[in-house]
């Protein structure tokens, strides 16, 4: 389905949270709903109206929906009928997928990252395998790690910053290095998304 398709189910079933959609621009726009409705929009250091207008002249390549509280709520959008005019042309392009049961105050971990070691060894004319879990202090690091680059998001792009971690967590990354340079796409000016990266780098040492 396409990221307007989604909203549309998104409206039909009541639900709140966050959907969001990544624009043929490289970034990010944030579409908040409370019980179906669409109450806030957020892009490229954009709120409300101004992130619509701004908006209009991307689409979306993919979008993905988190349920949870919206905070933001925007008093500027236009009436529902024509807001949902505005974003059929904005979101009528690309894929979508269904809404996972994951909230914003969630850390959803890519399942290499928790998954067992396995080793395998010789051990006279017999093979064994053995099978190690991960250490719980390592897991309990990543976990402080990301809370600590949600909050450093935060400082850089408001409140939403802690969302958009989640978003990127659960979309999988192959190196910390990956996960930080798409966050700084949703950093701007350019000079701010650079002391974002080199300041989350240096925290996931």
């Amino acid at each position: 389905m396409t990221p307007f398709e989604l909203l549309q189910v998104l409206a039909a079933t009541y639900e709140t949270g966050m959907l969001f959609a990544r624009t043929t621009q490289g970034h990010q726009a944030r579409i908040g709903l409370a019980a179906g409705q669409v109450v806030h929009i957020s892009y490229a250091m954009r709120r409300g109206g101004e992130a619509l207008s701004r908006l209009a002249g991307t689409q979306s390549t993919s979008a993905s929906f988190t349920r949870g509280l919206v905070a933001d709520r925007h008093d500027d959008l236009p009436p529902p009928d024509l807001l949902m005019q505005a974003l059929a042309t904005i979101l009528g392009a690309g894929q979508a997928t269904l809404p996972t049961a994951s909230g914003p105050n969630t850390v959803p971990m890519r399942s290499e990252t928790n998954a067992p070691t396995t080793t395998t060894r010789a051990l006279g004319d017999a093979t064994t395998t053995a099978t190690r879990a991960r250490p719980v202090e390592e897991l309990r690091r990543s976990s402080a790690t990301i809370d600590q680059l949600r909050k450093l998001l935060v400082d850089y792009v408001g409140p939403i910053g802690g969302l958009l971690v989640d978003q990127e967590m659960e979309a999988g990354f192959k190196s910390w290095t990956e996960l930080v340079d798409r966050l700084a796409r949703e950093v701007s000016p350019d000079t701010e998304a650079r002391a974002f990266r080199i300041a989350a780098l240096r925290l996931l040492r």
